[in-house]
């Protein structure tokens, strides 16, 4: 029993061992390797889903955060030079100043760049451009290289034509590789979505050029003085070797000592070494033939002259008055137009790569300028304090023709134009426009209605008399002599009381409506609507002498007033008119009030008494008014000619006694500085009024001359305001009347005054 385990396990059955089947090695070899291969394909293709799906996330974060992928070339604020042009007596178009701020930049577009100056660009700046889409990956994996392994020798430049004008368009330039990253995403954006042409032509006019010069056409200028479209092989070369290094490649530069031979070199030398590699590039690539290649390395470039730039390095040219009254009155429309600060709308102007157009007269404005630079024009004596003065004309659409804001020589350019920012109190030029100028309108008086010189008596009691203070005085007398006065008498003579007594009538405020809205004045404060400031000028802030002698218009025109304008339209760089003067007149007066005011204001030149004598001219006719404020403070006169309404102020820019005796009348003034321009006018006269009736007036009444009047002169009277005619019993009376009963035939007279 036991043994009988034993026995069972010995005669169990033996399990047969496997044998293993040898593999052939070269196969082993083979599965290890695709085995391999495929684990790495597999890796690969995982890794780059995650780096696709890293990218993705970081461009949409990077999209989200404000920085947008797709960025077009209307993102580019480029500072462009403004220009401003005239016309002159030949109707060509004349530059007469460009401004800029930051940079001179004249837009030009790509039609008119010669291609031999496009190709010296492209194949010296990115000889792959027409061929990549915005990213030159061999360059940039170069470039990347020689960063790690530096078998280049130096920094290499990876980036396109297009990456550049990117980093341009959105100053980024932060270092860190996000950076590339973004402007990697946007080139390749922008090649989407603009032709080559696009993205060169805004390069071109983007690149700095030494100096204040940026874009390929002020290069032109700056170096060659001439158009881009007129550069030789040679000449764009020169030009295409200077944005590697502005400031010291450009020819004009002062040189520096060279690192590699430690010697001095020019901006010059620089300059010619490296239009030899541009030459190179050129015809390497097949963009001019071996003989243009050599004859442009043997041409002699000639470059304009560096001293004939600006002192200051700005790009501003020295400003004339007239440039300066038109820059001011840009901005102001800039201001309005588009809701911005003065300091924005001068960069704006400044910046934008405008072209101004004016309404300047050149020869004109220079006449009037050389006037204003010799001092006999104003006294026969050089006073050791002399007064300022100013001067400005315009046509009768309002187009201003000359403008001179100060005596002597335009120091600066922002000397202070006394014809076009200062205020000051017009004195009896005020006349017209308020008192004389409302009552026509409104058939208050006619040429020949008599007033007495009597002031007025108001509610203030002087202190030395204990009556009530009498106004206003005369401006050549405090006493009144109470005589009896036509109304054109009045005018030549500038009394003060008969303008006193018809603002009285006529109610100050109906009177200050009509200055503002039918004259368009804008200083005007509300207590200017009195008496006193209408009638005699003495407003709170004053006038300016470009709306005063605006406002005198309609004496020369029919009756309308035109806003005074410096400029017709301004056109920006894209060729869109942003600014255009409109030419809609106001009929400030009617024909036949014009045409009386007219003929009335020429007796201030003509009259025996006149006021404005000095002016008169021998073949053109003239009318004005003479202005003079209280205390001699400012002096005026306005006159009209046939062609032009003109004007002229003197006094203290800090307002004291201007010296007589010294200094001419400003009517004499106004003719020295502009006599000789009217004289030109010869055989031109104002525009009639058949309306108007010319007829005899009683010099006794005033009335219509009848036949029994003693004598009658020739009176100008309005078709709503002819007086009645004289019954002739004046003759009787006077007969009558004693020698000296002077009280008695004025009392007469007063009845028949408009003003009792």
């Amino acid at each position: 029993m036991e043994n009988n385990s034993e026995t069972r396990y010995d005669d169990a059955p033996k399990k047969k061992k496997r044998k293993r089947k040898k593999v052939n090695p070269i196969k082993r070899f083979f599965i290890i390797l695709g085995t391999t291969a495929l684990s790495l394909f597999l890796i690969v293709i995982i890794t780059g889903s995650i780096i696709a799906a890293v990218l993705t996330v970081y461009v949409l974060q990077f999209a989200d955060q404000g920085g947008p992928i797709y960025i077009g070339l209307e993102d580019m604020d480029l500072d462009y030079t403004t220009f401003i042009y005239a016309y002159d007596k030949d109707d060509s178009l004349v530059e007469m100043a460009s401004v800029s701020r930051n940079a001179d930049r004249i837009p030009v577009s790509i039609d008119k760049i010669p291609q031999h100056v496009q190709d010296a660009f492209v194949y010296t700046e990115d000889e792959r451009f027409y061929e990549h889409a915005g990213v030159d990956w061999k360059r940039t994996f170069t470039a990347f290289l020689n960063e790690i392994l530096h078998f280049l020798g130096g920094r290499q430049g990876g980036s396109t034509i297009t990456q550049q004008l990117v980093k341009n368009v959105t100053g980024d330039n932060d270092t860190q590789w996000d950076r590339k990253m973004r402007e990697i995403f946007r080139s390749a954006q922008l090649e989407k979505y603009c032709t080559k042409s696009d993205i060169l032509e805004a390069y071109l006019n983007y690149i700095g050029f030494g100096g204040s010069a940026a874009g390929i056409q002020a290069a032109s200028l700056k170096y060659f003085g001439k158009d881009v479209s007129e550069l030789t092989i040679a000449e764009g070369a020169c030009l295409a070797a200077i944005p590697k290094n502005p400031e010291n490649y450009n020819p004009f530069a002062k040189g520096k000592i060279d690192k590699e031979t430690g010697e001095f070199k020019t901006g010059l030398e620089y300059n010619t070494e490296r239009k030899e590699t541009v030459l190179w590039q050129m015809y390497k690539n097949a963009c001019i033939s071996k003989k243009q290649y050599e004859e442009a390395l043997a041409e002699k470039v000639v470059f304009r002259d560096p001293n004939a730039e600006s002192d200051d390095g700005s790009g501003n040219n020295s400003e004339s008055w007239f440039v300066e009254m038109v820059i001011y009155d840009v901005v102001s429309d800039f201001q309005e137009l588009y809701g911005i600060s003065q300091k924005d709308a001068i960069d704006k102007l400044y910046n934008g790569g405008y072209k101004v157009y004016t309404t300047v007269d050149l020869d004109m404005q220079k006449a009037v300028e050389e006037k204003y630079n010799d001092y006999t024009t104003f006294s026969e004596t050089v006073l050791s304090d002399p007064p300022q003065s100013a001067f400005i004309c315009m046509d009768y659409n309002g187009n201003i023709k000359a403008v001179v804001g100060a005596i002597g020589e335009r120091s600066r350019n922002n000397d202070w134009n006394n014809a076009t920012r200062s205020a000051r109190s017009p004195g009896s030029c005020i006349k017209p426009i308020t008192s004389y100028g409302y009552g026509m309108e409104y058939d208050y008086y006619t040429w020949s209605t008599i007033f007495i010189n009597k002031p007025l008596e108001n509610e203030i009691i002087d202190e030395e008399t204990g009556l009530p203070r009498k106004w206003p005085y005369n401006y050549n007398s405090k006493s009144w002599d109470y005589g009896s006065y036509f109304t054109f008498q009045a005018l030549q003579r500038s009394l003060n009381t008969i303008p006193a007594q018809l603002i009285e009538r006529e109610t100050p405020q109906a009177v200050f409506e009509f200055l503002q809205n039918r004259f368009q004045i804008t200083t005007l404060k509300a207590q200017d609507a009195d008496i006193a400031p209408l009638s005699v000028g003495a407003l709170t802030d004053g006038l300016t002498l470009r709306e005063l002698v605006a406002a005198y218009q309609p004496f020369g025109n029919g009756g309308k007033y035109y806003s005074p304008t410096s400029y017709t339209e301004v056109v920006d760089a894209k060729g869109r008119v942003v600014l255009q003067h409109k030419y809609t007149p106001i009929q400030s007066i009617s024909k036949e009030s014009a045409y009386v005011m007219n003929k009335l204001m020429q007796t201030v030149i003509e009259g025996p008494n006149g006021t404005g004598r000095a002016a008169k001219l021998i073949n053109t006719p003239l009318v004005g008014k003479t202005g003079t404020s209280q205390d001699w403070h400012d002096l005026s006169f306005v006159g009209c000619t046939p062609d032009y309404v003109s004007g002229v102020w003197y006094g203290y820019v800090t307002p004291k006694e201007v010296p007589t005796g010294t200094y001419y009348s400003s009517s004499q003034v106004w003719k020295n500085v502009f006599g000789d321009i009217a004289e030109a006018e010869e055989g031109k006269e104002f525009p009639e009024c058949p309306e108007v009736q010319e007829l005899y007036y009683c010099t006794v009444t005033g009335l219509i001359a009848s036949g029994t009047c003693p004598t009658g002169d020739i009176g100008y009277y309005k078709s709503t305001n002819i007086p009645e005619v004289c019954s002739g019993n004046h003759h009787k009376n006077e007969e009558e009347e004693d020698e000296g009963d002077d009280a008695s035939a004025m009392l007469d007279l007063e009845a028949i005054a408009v003003v009792p």
